[in-house]
């Protein structure tokens, strides 16, 4: 459960970073403003830090002192 936490709040957090950063882009710009590319790009970094923080698990302590 904790992962999913932590995954949540990266989502939320690369949201709305690529958001203001495409806000901040060209100035005068709304929402409604925003291309389609704008919001597919936004999408897919809000998807790669989910599953970037979901993906990279810690191994156990056997599996990682097993390996040379």
């Amino acid at each position: 459960m904790n992962y999913y936490v932590k995954a949540a709040y990266a989502g939320l957090i690369t949201f709305l970073g690529a958001v203001l950063a495409a806000l901040q882009a060209v100035p005068d710009i709304g929402f409604s403003d925003l291309s389609s590319a704008a919001w597919i790009t936004i999408v897919l970094a809000t998807l790669l830090s989910v599953g970037g923080v979901l993906g990279l698990q810690a191994a156990p302590a056997s599996v990682a002192t097993s390996v040379k």
